[in-house]
């Protein structure tokens, strides 16, 4: 059977295994944080964490609770690790409500358009806001600039490189969920922790007993309440205090 060597899945393929489908390293013949120093590396090239949660989010068990939070979460993280921002508590709000983000004042240019909207969403003109207030911020603007990116890209639901996308994007988040089971620390790897850590948040195991390593507080603090702090923002969700 031939496999396309061309197009948006056989890019995505070359870039993690170094060839075209039905080419390049065979993945599932490595140990586990060899196959995840391939992948992780090659799908955050190919693509935002905002654009790799729409392809996965609704097909994930369990993710739907926060649904598209975890998703802003899993990018705002990543955003965090990069120097863009940094997440505090501060204010009169407790947990998820309590959740303050800062930009950065010498923080990077996003290189990504969806990124560079989700600070604006986010922020607006602040330089600090509490996550959870963004409940007026136009959120639906930067879920319809993903999904006109993603069709761009040749990836609209009904194309047969989508759904290749989506079970090399699964199949990721089941390495990543085996690996943190087998309870490895930080220290062992710290490269390959941070790298995936946006991930975890995405593929919701990065809290609980067999979580995704996190790095320490004092590296980059990515607080466990942040995707419902996001999806308290994106459904509209107010704490009592704001309802008075």
């Amino acid at each position: 059977m031939n496999r396309p060597t061309t197009g948006p899945y056989a890019r995505l393929h070359t870039r993690v295994t170094g060839g075209p489908p039905g080419t390049g390293i065979p993945l599932d013949k490595l140990p586990l944080p060899a196959r995840l120093a391939l992948m992780l590396p090659g799908v955050s090239a190919e693509m935002s964490l905002l654009r790799a949660g729409a392809f996965v989010w609704p097909a994930v068990k369990g993710l739907s609770k926060h649904h598209y939070g975890r998703v802003v979460a899993a990018q705002l993280a990543d955003l965090a690790i990069h120097r863009h921002l940094w997440i505090s508590y501060g204010g009169e709000y407790e947990g998820e409500a309590g959740l303050v983000v800062s930009l950065h004042p010498d923080a990077p240019v996003p290189t990504e358009p969806d990124e560079a909207l989700l600070l604006e969403t986010v922020f607006g003109p602040a330089k600090s806001v509490r996550l959870a207030s963004r409940t007026d911020a136009p959120w639906d603007l930067l879920a319809e600039l993903v999904h006109r990116r993603i069709k761009a890209d040749g990836l609209a639901w009904n194309q047969p490189d989508r759904h290749q996308t989506r079970r090399l994007l699964l199949r990721m988040g089941r390495w990543m969920r085996a690996y943190a089971a087998q309870g490895v620390s930080w220290e062992e790897a710290p490269g390959l922790h941070l790298a995936g850590y946006p991930y975890a948040v995405l593929f919701g195991i990065e809290n609980g007993p067999l979580a995704w390593p996190a790095p320490p507080e004092e590296e980059v603090y990515l607080p466990s309440l942040l995707p419902e702090a996001c999806a308290m923002a994106i459904k509209g969700l107010r704490p009592p205090e704001d309802e008075a």
